[in-house]
């Protein structure tokens, strides 16, 4: 694999902002330019790894330099700050509003709120919660900006760069292949897997999970899982993540997550007469209707199963950089 040389990031970098029709207009202008500047110092008796940095270093962020090139002015709060404002409010929302929807909920649950409540509850904080972090991020750097006269306050470093990522050809299937295999052992858990589990106590044959909720969970379950290896052989003709592909793995996601944590968070997955005869003396009201453990359970399975989707969402999105950079 080529090893990408500082101006093949810049490069990328540039032109990944950069409107589709005028993308490879500015990548070939700028290489030239980028080129002519490095072989002038050069010329003059510079090493020719200093003059690139140089080079770099005098031409800036090259996001900015993106956004004058498509007379798309940087603005809100100011040009100086505007690129480092957007990317710390992305990246405090990215980490954010996820660790206060699980807090939020996890909360409600332990406390006994019924599921609707919890939905409507949600949205409402997870709305109250962007909105503060928007204004008060915005408010700080609109202050900023005021204070040093429109100079931003950190020097952009060609260091800062992003990596341009050439991902191995055989990656969609590695994931395939590992997911299917996954998918085989979630099958053969819900087939043979509850009766595998030994009766607690040995005083005669009691089931793990409530007969009632089984008899239908695990055919529903059984039905998601052959969705699921449906999707994984579509991605792997396909070729690569979409955004689309990513919708389907929320949708999925949440069609076995939810129905398990429905059940957990009331009650009504595992069998309270096999809980009651474990030496676990709180079993029954600890992994019962509003109990703690289950509560904790059900968030978990939640969270657990939003990782696929948010990985999913992460290879579309350094999919479609490289296809527009490309």
């Amino acid at each position: 694999m080529k090893t990408s040389t500082l101006t093949d990031r810049y490069l990328f970098a540039a032109a990944r902002s950069v409107p589709q029709t005028q993308r490879n207009e500015f990548r070939s202008e700028l290489a030239e330019r980028i080129g002519d500047s490095i072989d002038a110092k050069v010329e003059g008796g510079a090493d020719r790894e200093a003059a690139e940095l140089d080079v770099l270093t005098e031409l800036g962020n090259p996001d900015a330099l993106a956004a004058a090139y498509a007379d798309r002015p940087l603005q809100l709060i100011g040009p100086a700050h505007y690129l480092l404002w957007k990317r710390l409010l992305r990246l405090l929302l990215a980490i954010v509003l996820p660790c206060v929807a699980f807090a939020y909920v996890l909360s409600q649950l332990i406390s006994g709120a019924a599921m609707g409540e919890i939905y409507g509850g949600t949205v409402v904080v997870l709305i109250n919660v962007t909105v503060h972090l928007a204004f008060w991020t915005t408010a700080v750097f609109a202050f900023i900006d005021r204070v040093s006269g429109g100079t931003s306050v950190l020097e952009w470093k060609p260091e800062e760069l992003p990596v341009v990522v050439e991902p191995p050809r055989n990656q969609i299937r590695i994931d395939v292949v590992s997911n299917l295999v996954l998918i085989v052992l979630a099958a053969l858990a819900i087939l043979v897997g509850p009766g595998l589990i030994p009766s607690p106590d040995g005083a005669g044959s009691v089931p793990f999970f409530e007969p009632a909720t089984w008899a239908w969970l695990q055919w529903y379950l059984l039905a998601v899982l052959v969705a699921q290896l449906a999707f994984w052989l579509l991605l792997l003709r396909h070729g690569r993540w979409s955004f689309r592909f990513v919708f389907a793995s929320l949708v999925l996601a949440a069609a076995a997550a939810l129905p398990i944590a429905a059940t957990l968070a009331t009650g009504t997955l595992l069998n309270p007469e096999y809980l009651a005869r474990t030496d676990w003396t709180d079993a029954v009201e600890q992994l019962g209707s509003g109990g703690v453990v289950a509560s904790v359970l059900a968030v978990s399975v939640v969270a657990g199963a939003a990782v696929w989707p948010i990985d999913g969402f992460v290879k579309a999105r350094r999919a479609r950089q490289e296809q527009l950079a490309g």
